[in-house]
């Protein structure tokens, strides 16, 4: 009787996780067209390609970020300088009201330098986080990753968004 009842659990518990498709992360290049990085993204995250060779990553519950090309961006200087600039401009377009901006961070990650800022406003009533980040690590190319989204649902992607920035290598 007790084997009998361990096999149907066993047997049960097999049926559910190998019925259950197992989700993976997935590395992602970027650019499409001449790929100077790969990161990973997390499980369950969607991609899509956006105008002008942008990637547009989804969680399921629809916080997103964009990862951008900065071709104008030549150096550590420039690319601080434009932070204050990208968070701004989306504060700008969202309407955003009470808008206050962090001092930007600096530092290097492996072969990874980056530079991040992050602003807080009120939009239709909504405490926001707008997020940037610039880095660098091939060919010096420099690249962006960009998001806002309510205070809550940022707060909590920190991890994945870490997780994120770190998996970041260069393609030889």
């Amino acid at each position: 009787m007790k084997t009998r009842l361990i096999r149907s659990l066993v047997v049960a518990a097999l049926t559910v996780f190998l019925g259950t498709p197992l989700l993976h992360a997935k590395k992602v290049e970027f650019p499409e067209k001449d790929p100077a990085f790969t990161f990973v993204m997390p499980d369950g995250w969607t991609t899509e390609t956006g105008k002008d060779g942008r990637i547009y990553c989804t969680a399921s519950d629809g916080f997103k970020i964009g990862l951008v090309a900065s071709p104008g961006v030549t150096n550590a200087d420039e690319a601080k300088a434009l932070l204050p600039n990208i968070l701004k401009g989306m504060s700008d377009a969202m309407k955003c009201e009470k808008y206050k901006a962090e001092e930007a961070h600096s530092g290097e990650m492996g072969k990874l330098w980056l530079t991040s800022m992050e602003a807080h406003c009120t939009s239709d009533g909504a405490d926001m986080s707008l997020n940037a980040v610039v880095f660098s690590i091939a060919r010096g190319k420099y690249f962006s990753i960009v998001g806002a989204a309510p205070a809550a649902l940022n707060k909590a992607h920190d991890k994945e968004m870490n997780e994120l920035i770190q998996s970041i290598t260069a393609v030889e």
